[in-house]
């Protein structure tokens, strides 16, 4: 797993086809936000979806652009932070924001704001897909994991905030088993409930997601 594939092969598949299954068969005017090199924006390319992928990191649009070539694909790519580039001149019929990405949304209200673009940028009745993050993750830590540790092999640190469902993941010369305080250069993710999530989606005018595949995507309409 890395930044651009956070979720083994299995679960990713699984999610893809669902996705695919939402959008139908004619074809959908799509956003995927944070998409990678591709991981789920080809496929949906490839079914006939006409795709915009936007990212951050340059690396990761010239990869998805790399394997969009190989496959005869021409998809919109943009190059930016989603806050600045939503709302695109015409609203799409869906919006992916997937591969955890969400969850670097840490900021409550950064969180909002987001979702307040991607009810902007959609049709009405369009559907914003989501990981379910609350279904996946929350399990784990109900059952004693993501605590506040190191590894074994001392490469890796969990670090959580004192008051709220915050953390970062240290690897590598940036673990420090002395320091057990968020840093603020560091980058943080939020672990986000079925609770705050729903009550962001009413912030935000959007619909209480709704989850058609457990650990897999969520879902809110415009």
């Amino acid at each position: 797993m890395n930044d651009w594939f956070p979720m083994d092969e299995v679960q990713s598949q699984v999610q893809i086809e669902y996705i695919l299954r939402l959008l139908g068969e004619e074809p959908k005017t799509v956003i995927d936000i944070g998409c990678g090199d591709g991981r789920v924006l080809v496929p949906l390319a490839s079914a006939g979806h006409q795709l915009t992928g936007i990212d951050i990191d340059e690396h990761a649009i010239e990869a998805c652009s790399a394997q969009c070539r190989t496959q005869s694909l021409e998809p919109t790519l943009l190059i930016g932070d989603v806050m600045d580039v939503l709302p695109l001149p015409e609203p799409v019929d869906a919006i992916v924001c997937s591969g955890q990405t969400f969850m670097l949304f840490s900021d409550v209200s950064d969180a909002v704001h987001l979702l307040k673009l991607c009810k902007q940028s959609l049709v009405h009745g369009g559907i914003l897909i989501m990981d379910d993050i609350p279904g996946d993750l929350w399990p784990e830590v109900a059952q004693g994991g993501w605590a506040n540790g190191v590894n074994e092999e001392g490469t890796m640190q969990f670090v959580w905030a004192e008051d709220d469902a915050v953390f970062t993941i240290r690897e590598g010369v940036q673990v420090d088993e002395s320091d057990w305080d968020l840093r603020d250069d560091e980058v943080t993710m939020r672990l986000w409930t079925a609770g705050a999530l729903k009550l962001a989606a009413e912030l935000a005018d959007l619909s209480a997601p709704t989850v058609p595949v457990a650990g897999a995507v969520l879902v809110m309409r415009a």
